[in-house]
């Protein structure tokens, strides 16, 4: 009996320690940085869809328009991400929001009115290169460490 029962017990181990864990920070990193851009629009609007306050969403959509959108669509995400982060309670997050928020009004109020459409389609056109990583993947990261996603 005891035989049966180590038995079962190894089998379930390995079965347990053989199933992959999926790390969605370093899937959508990686996704990005191999030109995967679809898939991190379709995870951003997935998350969107279940909970339209979603940090790690709003993150990634900043990263998306500003690779592919006009200048409304960046505003506009800028300031979903900022809305959201304001009311942010976990503090490795809010500490280092704190630090970057003032880099964002910057772009938001100063950068991103100098622009017209013709300046940012030009950018877009240089920004869509693979092996470039995602500009906030230091503030997803932090968001994953966390356990925020």
């Amino acid at each position: 009996m005891k035989t049966i029962i180590a038995s079962i017990v190894f089998v379930v181990t390995a079965t347990i320690s053989a199933v992959p864990t999926t790390n969605t920070y370093v899937a959508v990193t990686n996704d990005w940085y191999n030109g995967n851009w679809s898939n991190v629009y379709e995870l951003a609007q997935t998350r969107f869809a279940a909970n339209s306050n979603d940090l790690v969403a709003a993150t990634i959509m900043i990263d998306y328009d500003v690779l592919f959108s006009d200048l409304q669509s960046i505003s506009n995400s800028i300031i979903r991400y900022m809305r959201i982060s304001d009311s942010a309670t976990l503090p490795a997050y809010t500490n280092l929001y704190h630090k970057i928020r003032p880099g964002w009004e910057i772009y938001l109020n100063e950068f991103l009115p100098q622009q017209n459409e013709e300046s940012l389609l030009e950018r877009n056109t240089k920004s869509h290169i693979t092996h470039k990583p995602m500009s906030s993947d230091f503030i997803l990261d932090i968001l994953w460490q966390n356990g925020i996603w």
